[in-house]
């Protein structure tokens, strides 16, 4: 197995950026809610500032407050306006989807979602047919079931739903559209996925019953009033430095600080734990209806592990870097179940195959994941990103742990999501 080329040699700590999952859906509450809010660790990257603005757009009004913290005023949900251009996401899958399902559900609005190259190739018949079974009118302009999407709001009705696969974006997106039309929703999925939108109802005073940990119904009323919000690290960034921290040499912890630790988020956590990695939970907390903590990381000797099916829907977005400590374990990795991968950013799948195998890592692609054997060395090579910030900042990380040089097409996509990642990188 590969053998890290740097030590830390003192105990480090240091922060992450917000949430992105939580910031994005800030906003949108934000929205739903009538009067002055607070936000507070918003991740000032490019996707939730899309979102941020699309929204000023449409009515909310936005006063900094400082690093990662703004006043925003909502006039209500019911008066919301049209935007007068049309609204651009950028790369932010979770902040397009999301916000297809609540502007679908206002009648007054009428509104044309779209964002670069890399979410105008996304999938998004997920979100739009089920929307339509609730009434709404929802169109892909192109005609090929991707982004732009142009939504004339409607008035829905009460919906029952049993999502096909496990996915919060379309989860949030029918329950945001149930909050902005006043109806009820019942909804069930295959397995747990991230519940940051019902911990955000129940913040607010919202009426949500679980009848199992997959099934849920919330019902109106929805009279959500400004409050304060206040936003963890974002463990899926927390993941990259968690890694590093069990895969560097010497025998200091590294201390990754104020980090969301909501359960259906924490399968990274229990997947690195069952490689082999000592990873401490310290000064747990809760803020605004999400666990919160922070993570001492011991380098750690890492072994192959079965990831079982049931994880993935907590690990979705990991899978990249989880793939780089597979590199440094020994027995290798597999990852399957996870078909969901061709349908982020880039085909991850496809990404990571395709970089492994240019660092001459024989490994073998499926439909539904990839797996290699236990890996002694890599090569030097170019790293195509594929547009994707997570591709880019995991093969960052395996650059630093290796010593071995890997240049990269393009690292912008990085400020999506982690301004501030290479600094943090250098300082190691």
């Amino acid at each position: 197995m590969l053998q890290p080329q740097i030590k830390l040699n003192a105990k480090k700590e240091i922060y992450v950026p917000g949430d992105k999952s939580i910031s994005h859906r800030s906003v949108l509450f934000c929205a739903l809610s009538h009067g002055k809010s607070e936000i507070h660790g918003f991740l000032e990257g490019e996707d939730p500032l899309h979102t941020l603005q699309c929204f000023v757009s449409m009515g909310l009004s936005v006063t900094p407050m400082g690093k990662g913290s703004f006043q925003v005023v909502s006039p209500g949900k019911k008066n919301l306006t049209s935007p007068k251009t049309v609204l651009d996401f950028g790369n932010a899958g979770t902040g397009i989807r999301l916000s297809a399902g609540l502007l679908s559900g206002l009648p007054q609005i009428q509104a044309t979602l779209t964002g670069d190259a890399s979410l105008c190739k996304r999938p998004m018949a997920r979100i739009m047919n089920p929307l339509r079974e609730m009434g709404a009118d929802i169109v892909s302009v192109e005609g090929n079931d991707r982004a732009p999407l142009r939504i004339q709001g409607k008035q829905l009705k009460d919906y029952s739903y049993e999502s096909p696969i496990a996915s919060a974006q379309i989860k949030s997106a029918l329950v945001l559209a149930a909050l902005a039309s006043d109806i009820s929703i019942d909804y069930k999925e295959s397995e747990v996925s991230r519940d940051h939108t019902e911990n955000m109802i129940r913040f607010l005073g919202g009426n949500i019953v679980h009848h199992s940990p997959v099934h849920f119904t919330v019902k109106p009323p929805y009279q959500f009033e400004g409050t304060k919000y206040v936003i963890p690290g974002d463990i899926s960034s927390a993941a990259f430095y968690i890694v590093f921290g069990l895969c560097v040499g010497g025998s200091e912890p590294l201390l990754i600080k104020n980090i969301g630790l909501n359960p259906s988020r924490i399968g990274i956590l229990t997947v690195l734990q069952n490689m082999g990695g000592k990873i401490e939970i310290v000064a747990k907390r809760v803020e605004c209806g999400e666990e919160i903590g922070d993570l001492l990381v011991y380098p750690s000797k890492l072994k192959r592990t079965v990831i079982t099916e049931d994880l993935i829907p907590s690990i979705i977005d990991e899978i990249p870097i989880l793939t780089i400590a597979g590199l440094f374990s020994e027995g290798g990795f597999q990852i399957s179940h996870a078909e969901e991968l061709r349908a982020k950013e880039s085909d991850r799948i496809h990404s990571m195959v395709s970089n492994l195998e240019k660092l001459s890592v024989k490994v073998k692609e499926t439909k539904d994941g990839y797996e290699f054997g236990e890996i002694q060395s890599i090569e030097p090579t170019k790293i195509e990103t594929f547009m994707d910030h997570r591709i880019a900042m995991s093969f960052a990380i395996l650059s630093k742990l290796s010593g071995v040089s890997l240049t990269f097409d393009d690292t912008s996509w990085v400020d999506t999501s982690f301004p501030g990642f290479f600094e943090i990188l250098k300082s190691m």
